[in-house]
């Protein structure tokens, strides 16, 4: 196993364990938040975070999380280092405080949109805070990542999870907290969150370092990666925006709700992708790396696929047990093309690494904005009709195109032996097959299908989605390296003693 792969190793449980804590802390929260909770309030929170994560990329934070990687791991010195920092954090700050301004002054065409919306001022205020607060820990939290202070990312995620959800918890049960005072408690602690990191990374951070030779060289590779980012939004999660202005915040809530289920999978496999950035960029001029990487892909895929299952045949019942009263039971049919939508998200954004090795990143900026429009036209046809599965089947379609559109760009560019259509096809089909299923298991009211017979169709259904990929999973490196292990095991067994 290569020096490589053991580092990718290495970092992807630091991550996964970090982003595993946060989600532990919260499912063992999430039973009390959902039975105190309506999905009204869900939607509320679900659209204060999405209106403030979009106002956060405006503020030019591609350049921190995507432009300066690229030079961060080319400069030669600590000076070189610093300047970069500098510089793609001051550009941030600037993009910021335009994007704020323009947030104080658009309350009126917010509450034209968003008829649930009272308190217009304070829900834009909720909105500045929120933002603010994000775009600082992601500073922070980026910079720990390329410095390689994964142990420092671990500690400092477990730390803001618990004391959030402690906070939430105990001012939801005692004093009766909605959706406005649970969003305030989120940003407080993200922004304590953020400045632990941004201090940890420090000595990176010299602001009389700041060039404008490197601020020009940063936005001049990265503008691609904003306008990017910006469809990236759109293709994820403009779906929330239609579903509140053309619905309700109800069924927003119901939306949210079901997303928060399927981000299980995102929490299983973002430890993976985070490691996987400095794994491509310091890997790929090796012989090995398109297979490896083609390897990687298939193993992706399969857990994506086991997810799709497992989720959305256990999603709903899992949640009529937390809350009785049927308002999540309808949770099963959305699921599905909600992971489905994310996987192929990742599959096709993070497996195409031929934009990025060749500095051509306009590639993926067309990939998206052809994504985005095509969501923003499904959105808008399905969502009347279908509601809340419309948004789920609007994000996996415009998805599928962005990740066809990448990988074959990608391996024009830099070629990867990977099997994407064979797996883009075999993921629609399966969430297909589970939607339809759960679909008709609520309409005909046949609730009480057995667990022992759910679990056959579990078991059934999961081995005839992971087989196809047996030998990406048994030639991965991880397996590998734990079949070498196991055989030197028993081998120390059978000597005499």
């Amino acid at each position: 196993m290569s020096n490589n792969g053991v580092s990718l190793f290495k970092d992807t449980l630091f991550y996964s364990f970090a982003n595993w804590g946060r989600r532990i802390v919260s499912f063992i929260t999430a039973p009390v938040i959902i039975a105190y909770l309506t999905p009204s309030d869900f939607g509320y929170i679900s659209l204060v975070n999405t209106i403030a994560t979009f106002c956060s990329i405006l503020g030019l934070l591609a350049i921190v999380d995507q432009g300066l990687p690229r030079f961060f791991i080319d400069s030669q010195t600590m000076e070189e280092k610093r300047g970069y920092v500098a510089s793609s954090i001051f550009i941030s700050l600037l993009g910021l405080a335009g994007v704020t301004v323009v947030i104080l002054f658009s309350t009126p065409f917010l509450t034209m949109i968003f008829k649930d919306i009272q308190q217009p001022s304070f829900f834009t205020l909720l909105i500045i805070f929120t933002c603010l607060a994000q775009s600082i820990y992601y500073v922070g939290s980026n910079l720990l990542k390329w410095t390689f202070q994964s142990t420092v990312f671990m500690k400092l995620s477990f730390l803001h999870a618990i004391i959030g959800a402690g906070l939430t918890v105990g001012g939801i049960v005692l004093l009766d907290f909605r959706a406005p005072e649970v969003i305030v408690i989120g940003f407080l602690t993200t922004l304590g969150a953020g400045a632990v990191s941004n201090f940890c990374v420090k000595t990176y951070i010299k602001f009389h370092y700041i060039s404008k030779a490197k601020m020009k060289e940063l936005f001049h590779y990265s503008w691609p990666l904003l306008g990017l980012n910006i469809f990236a939004f759109f293709t994820r999660s403009l779906d929330r925006v239609f579903l509140g202005s053309m619905t309700s915040f109800r069924e927003l809530g119901v939306f949210a709700v079901s997303s928060s289920v399927a981000s299980i999978y995102e929490t299983l496999v973002a430890g993976f992708f985070i490691a996987w950035g400095p794994y491509v960029l310091s890997s790929f001029r090796e012989s090995w790396a398109p297979k490896k990487y083609a390897d990687y892909f298939g193993v992706v895929s399969a857990s994506g696929i086991a997810c799709i299952i497992l989720l959305g045949l256990w999603g709903s019942p899992l949640l009529k047990i937390i809350r009785p009263d049927n308002s999540y039971i309808d949770i099963g049919v959305y699921i599905p093309w909600i992971i489905c939508g994310t996987l192929i998200y990742y599959l096709g954004g993070y497996f195409s690494p031929g934009p990025s090795i060749k500095k051509q990143s306009y590639w993926k900026f067309i990939a998206f904005a052809l994504s985005a429009g095509i969501n923003a036209v499904l959105n808008y046809i399905l969502i009347p009709v279908y509601g809340v599965l419309g948004a789920g089947l609007a994000t996996a379609v415009s998805s599928l195109i962005a990740g066809a559109f990448n990988q074959i760009v990608s391996n024009r560019l830099y070629y990867v032996p990977n099997r994407w259509k064979f797996s883009f096809t075999f993921i629609m089909c399966i969430s297909m097959l589970i939607s339809i299923f759960q679909k008709a298991e609520f309409m005909y009211n046949i609730n009480n299908f057995s667990y022992a017979a759910r679990s056959i169709l579990t078991l059934v259904l999961l081995m005839c989605g992971t087989i196809p990929f047996y030998k990406e999973i048994k030639d991965s490196e991880v397996l590998v390296k734990l079949r070498d292990k196991v055989r030197h095991m028993q081998i120390k067994k059978r000597k005499p003693s």
